[in-house]
């Protein structure tokens, strides 16, 4: 069982410099982000990108989501949610972005068989344009896991590493 993010590290380090370019230059809100997936050819949105994007146009009005189109979407075929990889600007913070996902996630697993264990796997790239810092944070595990690691959540510890 996985608590913390599995990965944390600098937005320098990742590989493919593609998913930069996604990433508009005066956002707001929350840009879902095409990325690289194994040997997939070219940038694809993750399986669950659609839903969740009009997920959150009709619970959180107030934030602004945005997902560029013209991308392959990935389809799986499994019981796990693969949440995009997203770009947080800065009016929105990665504690609520989490809040966000862990309601959509209530939402879409109240209708799953009671003892299915799906797992969650989600991305997000944020920006503290005062530290002049863009870091990543990548998180796979169950939903119990992700509602404690929110709980257990520091944003200062996560942007001072």
């Amino acid at each position: 069982m996985n608590i913390e993010p599995e990965n944390k590290h600098s937005l320098s380090e990742l590989e493919d410099s593609e998913i930069l370019s996604e990433i508009p230059s005066a956002s707001k809100g929350i840009t879902v982000l095409p990325e690289p997936y194994r040997d997939v050819d070219g940038l694809i949105v993750k399986a669950d990108a659609g839903d969740f994007t009009k997920w959150v146009k009709l619970n959180a009005p107030e934030i602004e989501i945005t997902a560029n189109e013209g991308h392959s979407k990935l389809a799986l075929r499994s019981g796990d949610y693969w949440l995009p990889l997203v770009f947080l600007a800065s009016d929105v913070s990665l504690p609520l972005y989490l809040n966000i996902v862990s309601n959509y996630l209530y939402e879409k697993m109240r209708g799953a068989l009671r003892g299915d264990q799906a797992r969650v796997h989600l991305s997000a790239v944020y920006e503290d344009r005062k530290e002049g810092k863009i870091k990543r944070f990548d998180f796979e595990g169950d939903v119990e896991s992700l509602k404690s690691a929110i709980k257990k959540f520091d944003l200062n510890k996560f942007m001072g590493e």
